[in-house]
């Protein structure tokens, strides 16, 4: 696949160059962040329940960027 930008913006240049990197590491959260707190005393299902929110409220579905 090939794409092209044209931009001067600094930020929106870095924004797209690590667009799959931030999508990589969302689904990583999404899907296997919590495992680090299953065997312990913290209650990290609200902290997993707001990420869910944050994703529903954007319209984003993380499977469906990973394939």
């Amino acid at each position: 696949m090939k794409a092209t930008f044209t931009t001067d913006d600094p930020t929106e240049i870095k924004r797209l160059s690590k667009a799959i990197d931030m999508a990589f590491a969302i689904w990583e959260i999404v899907h296997n962040g919590w495992r680090d707190f299953k065997h312990t005393d913290y209650d990290y299902e609200p902290a997993w329940d707001k990420i869910n929110e944050i994703l529903r409220e954007q319209n984003i579905d993380i499977d469906d960027l990973i394939e």
